[in-house]
């Protein structure tokens, strides 16, 4: 490629396996993130975890991990403060991550009292085969099969982590075209939004007025729309609709709006519901 929106980057391949399907009822048994950080340097953590409740015989078969497994591991805020250091700043590829894998996060560290980090960027790559429309069906074992990229124990995080990574290499060479942009606005393409940091895509953060006293909220006529993190581009109605777990721990206490400003966006929602 002649352009690697990755160049430069920690790239980090993440996933999680369960104890169900719900972030807000069910836990985290297990967790892999694998990458490479800005020097080059491998990035391999990988651990099981304590979810402090017994894992159901349903989500037992589809993983494998059953409750000896997890036994004297530790509990999920052992593993925050390294977590904070990979997650920060990186590029975060994973399968369905932004609607099952980051929700399980946000809810975990909102249990301990914890902000989420805040990743440079998250790709996807179950949002890339949708907007490249490949053929379905588009589970990471079928597009893995589809590229020729190795899938062994499947339904384990250490090897579903590794094989998206290597997914997304394979799609960008088999695709290029869409990659030969920024980071920003690889964002914006793949979640569709027309709102960009700049350029071609229309009117930047900058040209929208600060809604909060940070500027994390822009004000678009009748819309607000993020201005950070992975929804990025997104009205704040969007991601209410697609990502509500994301917008409670924007509003809650350790997400990343000062009292004032978690205030006001209360009374500017209660404001639109009355509407």
């Amino acid at each position: 490629m002649s352009h690697d929106p990755l160049a430069g980057c920690r790239v980090i391949g993440f996933d999680l396996e369960t104890t169900g399907l719900q972030s807000r009822s069910h836990r985290i048994v297990q967790f892999a993130v694998l990458g490479s950080d800005v020097d080059g340097s491998a990035i391999h953590y990988e651990s099981l975890v304590d979810p402090q409740r017994r894992i159901p015989a349903d989500a037992a078969r589809i993983h494998g991990i059953q409750d000896a497994d997890v036994r004297g591991a530790a509990n999920f805020g052992a593993h925050i403060d390294r977590l904070d250091e990979l997650f920060t700043d990186a590029v975060v590829v994973g399968h369905n991550v932004r609607r099952f894998d980051w929700p399980f996060m946000a809810d975990e560290y909102l249990r301990f009292g914890r902000t989420m980090p805040e990743p440079r960027a998250i790709i996807d790559t179950l949002e890339v085969a949708r907007r490249l429309k490949l053929p379905k069906p588009h589970g990471l074992g079928s597009l893995c099969r589809q590229f020729r990229v190795s899938l062994e124990q499947a339904h384990t995080a250490g090897a579903d982590a590794a094989a998206t990574l290597l997914l997304l290499w394979q799609i960008m060479e088999a695709h290029p075209r869409p990659f030969r942009r920024t980071m920003d606005d690889l964002q914006t393409w793949l979640s569709g939004s027309q709102a960009s940091s700049g350029g071609a895509l229309g009117r930047g953060y900058d040209d929208l007025e600060p809604f909060d006293s940070q500027g994390k909220l822009r004000i678009d006529g009748e819309n607000l729309v993020f201005a950070f993190g992975r929804h990025r581009g997104d009205t704040l109605s969007t991601v209410s609709s697609t990502d509500p777990d994301y917008l409670r721990w924007v509003r809650s206490p350790s997400g990343p709006l000062t009292n004032a400003d978690r205030s006001l966006l209360s009374d500017w929602l209660t404001t639109k519901t009355a509407d």
